[in-house]
């Protein structure tokens, strides 16, 4: 990978503008974050940005509700070609007391207007990402759910605009694999089907871990990575290769987001190894990371947020020449 570009593209420099995801859809580009006072206030709204030339952006979308606070928003497309967003909606009172915590997905024909939120997971748990399985014969995607208490991630699958239900409730826990706190997650379908899941974790070592399991993703393998990943996103290249892109510390123990190769391999009984390669660091310092990946026309866009330009965390998007030297 080689760096090409870092635009800002967040437009409210006076905000705490983070939590990106980034699609391609009907020929356009989109870019969401939440917009808020700082990181853990009240008052989140998700912003959309639209493109269609990866180099002018505008707003095509805001998302806000009365006392709440929306977050991690992210999204997909669907097999029936509609833009989906997921996020978390913290309900508050109007004394400030916490009413609920709800994931919930939006649907879009255009990618400026949204349905109705439909909630997708129990109240308190957290369902981090959608992925959808193209070849499915009805729509399908699989997420990940955590609750911070259990020290445990839950597996949900189904059509999120119809019946989607859980699975497995102890996809991987404290209880059951001997490591704490797992939390966020990306699942990516590779080209026959396999399920891979990334699995952050914050405690003990801190390593995060690979998840592995063919149709109906009932059993899982599970492999240390040795590494701790923050806000971790994951991507599958054309040319077979697959990227992670999440927040990674440095030798001197500050937050970076860096791009990583994910080396996968499987032998002739069907146990499969991973090992990680640190390959480069993006411009990024303080409060960084949670990034959103995109091939496009033979490059890699990455989409986060930092706060290596002063006091204020910005959204920006990275383009990257995929293949060439490999820069650290």
């Amino acid at each position: 990978m080689k760096l090409l570009s870092v635009n800002p593209l967040s437009l409210n420099s006076q905000k705490h503008n983070a939590f990106t995801d980034f699609v391609k859809f009907k020929n356009a580009y989109y870019i969401c974050y939440r917009e808020a006072q700082n990181h853990v206030s009240k008052d989140g709204l998700i912003r959309i940005l639209k493109s269609l030339d990866l180099l002018h952006w505008q707003t095509v979308s805001i998302l806000k509700f009365e006392l709440s606070d929306l977050r991690d928003p992210k999204l997909s497309v669907s097999p029936k070609n509609q833009l989906a967003l997921l996020f978390y909606h913290k309900q508050y009172d109007s004394a400030g007391a916490l009413l609920s915590n709800l994931s919930k997905v939006s649907f879009s024909q255009t990618g400026d207007s949204w349905g109705t939120p439909i909630t997708l997971s129990e109240n308190k748990w957290w369902l981090w990402r959608l992925t959808w399985l193209k070849e499915a014969q009805a729509p399908f995607a699989l997420g990940v759910a955590y609750n911070r208490a259990s020290h445990c991630v839950r597996l949900y699958a189904g059509d999120p605009g119809r019946s989607f239900k859980c699975i497995q409730p102890e996809l991987f826990s404290l209880r059951k694999n001997g490591k704490g706190y797992p939390n966020e997650s990306e699942v990516i379908f590779l080209a026959d089907g396999t399920a891979l899941c990334l699995l952050r974790r914050d405690v003990d070592t801190g390593s995060a871990q690979l998840g592995v399991a063919k149709s109906p993703y009932k059993r899982w393998q599970w492999i240390d990575l040795r590494y701790y990943l923050g806000g971790p996103a994951m991507l599958q290249l054309s040319n077979g290769e697959i990227w992670i892109a999440a927040r990674l510390f440095t030798k001197r123990n500050k937050p970076v987001t860096a791009l990583l190769k994910l080396a996968l391999s499987c032998n002739n009984v069907g146990e499969y190894r991973a090992s990680l390669t640190p390959t480069l660091k993006l411009p990024s310092a303080g409060d960084n990371s949670y990034p959103g990946l995109l091939e496009d026309n033979g490059h890699l866009f990455v989409s986060y947020y930092s706060e290596h330009q002063g006091q204020s965390s910005h959204v920006y998007l990275a383009k990257l020449a995929i293949g060439g030297k490999i820069s650290s």
